[in-house]
């Protein structure tokens, strides 16, 4: 969920040599400290004893000062487990110390890669080349064995879940939501296809602009229902006396049209739209959204742990950025896209979903190009950006490059073309990833990453 105000929003058993204990000190002179500061200025809850100005609560749990506890620790929200299955898929190591040191340029500074990482609070990252590890390091508190919140980058994997049944002809992109869902019938969402829901072109009136937010408008009631906005009010509500919605579900029936705005003529960011694709895997399926993640993605993936998912007050899963992993399992997710959908000898996506999803339309394209990431002189302006589809930030459709995005600096980039991965976790001190001056140079990095084993490649095949 991209956020633009803090006030308001809210591995293995043997570490690789390169991954960092939790408190030592990795920088260099010449790289900003600030993370390495992180759990000095951020006491929440790093006591056994607490002082009530340091402790974590629903209202302050994004802020800077505790966050770096608090997407470790998602439990401060209701919860609900996602368990692994099988036999672990061992990542086997090719280490090069020499990758986080890999130097670039992006408007008009020099960065390193590790330098990239660590000015936007990266609690972790691990860089991933033809399914081995390259680099891995971790900083603060965080290590190879803690959960970490992916935000929306849930909302990508959710998009991947569609596609399972999609394949399976249960559900079809073309057909209307209430199609599926009897309950959205005489809604604007019932009346939107499928298709529109995933690729967020449903014109909600609504906005994710959080800096000029105030009670009663539909966006803080939104967030209310979604547990970034504390509902205290709601939360004691006995559902069977009062009809009052309380979930996400209940509440997606009073989204409208914005009179603004055509349907199918934007891209817009809005995370509601992944609340209703929820709703359509649990009630295609007839499995629990948490539940139909777990035995057709994450037992197949061979991951080391269990996950979680974040829900509502109604314990429904918040498909839009409630999931949380280890790093190296989230990076697992991104080996099995950049593989056409195929790990640990299972095919874990649709791979033709998954070539549908980088196969961009004309209009696809067009969509993005009128959003507000294209615009430069927008604060979020994105130049990496060609398209959004099936809740995918894709970069290049005809290389297969694409990006899942969650606030505070959670990424997944994947490469298809280069069979390169890499996946960061951080807590970063603002929300959003776009307006964010620190996180771009990440972005950055992961393209200077992906050209730096490019050339070698072309280097490789002219001594041949």
């Amino acid at each position: 969920m991209k956020l633009t105000s803090l006030a308001l929003v809210v591995s293995l058993s043997t570490c690789s040599a390169l991954a960092v204990s939790a408190n030592a000190n990795t920088q260099d002179n010449s790289q900003d400290n600030s993370h390495e500061n992180t759990k000095a200025n951020a006491k929440a809850m790093y006591s056994t004893s607490t002082a009530a100005k340091d402790q974590v609560t629903l209202t302050n749990w994004a802020d800077a000062n505790f966050n770096h506890w608090s997407f470790q620790n998602m439990g401060i929200h209701p919860n609900l487990m996602v368990p692994r299955d099988g036999k672990v898929s061992m990542l086997a190591e090719n280490l090069d110390p020499s990758i986080a040191a890999l130097k670039f340029d992006y408007a008009g500074q020099q960065f390193t890669v590790n330098q990239a990482m660590i000015n936007d609070r990266t609690d972790g990252y691990v860089i991933i080349k033809d399914g081995q590890v390259v680099h891995e390091q971790y900083f603060g508190t965080f290590g190879p064995k803690d959960h970490h919140m992916w935000a929306s980058s849930t909302k990508s994997l959710v998009g991947q879940a569609v596609g399972l049944l999609v394949e399976q002809g249960k559900l079809d992109p073309n057909k209307t939501v209430d199609s599926y869902i009897e309950e959205l019938k005489g809604s604007h969402f019932g009346e939107q296809t499928v298709r529109t829901v995933l690729n967020m072109t449903s014109a909600l009136d609504y906005s994710e602009d959080y800096a000029n937010i105030s009670p009663g408008t539909m966006h803080y009631e939104y967030f209310r229902r979604l547990g970034l906005v504390p509902a205290y009010d709601l939360m004691k509500l006995d559902p069977t006396k009062d009809d009052t919605p309380r979930g996400l579900l209940e509440f997606a029936p009073q989204f409208k049209q914005n009179p603004d705005l055509a349907v199918n003529h934007k891209y817009e960011y809005h995370s509601p739209n992944v609340d209703v694709a929820g709703w359509l895997i649990a009630r295609v399926s007839g499995q629990p959204l948490h539940q139909f993640i777990a035995e057709n993605i994450w037992y197949k993936l061979g991951v080391e742990h269990d996950a979680t998912f974040m829900t509502d007050m109604t314990y429904t899963p918040v498909a839009t950025g409630g999931f949380t992993s280890t790093l190296r399992d989230f990076a697992r997710v991104g080996i099995a896209m950049a593989n056409h959908g195929n790990y640990n000898g299972q095919q874990v996506f649709s791979k033709a979903w998954l070539a549908d999803t980088f196969a961009l339309t004309d209009d696809e394209k067009e969509h993005m190009q009128r959003s507000i990431y294209k615009s430069k002189e927008a604060g979020v302006y994105d130049e990496w950006l060609e398209g959004y589809k099936n809740y995918l930030w894709v970069h290049d459709s005809k290389k297969g490059i694409a990006t899942f995005r969650g606030v505070f600096g959670q990424h997944l980039y994947i490469n298809q073309e280069q069979n390169l991965v890499i996946a960061t976790f951080s807590s970063a001190k603002s929300a959003s990833n776009a307006a964010r001056a620190t996180n771009k140079p990440r972005l950055a990095a992961f393209e200077a990453i992906a050209n730096h084993y490019q050339q070698e490649s072309s280097l490789a095949n002219l001594d041949k």
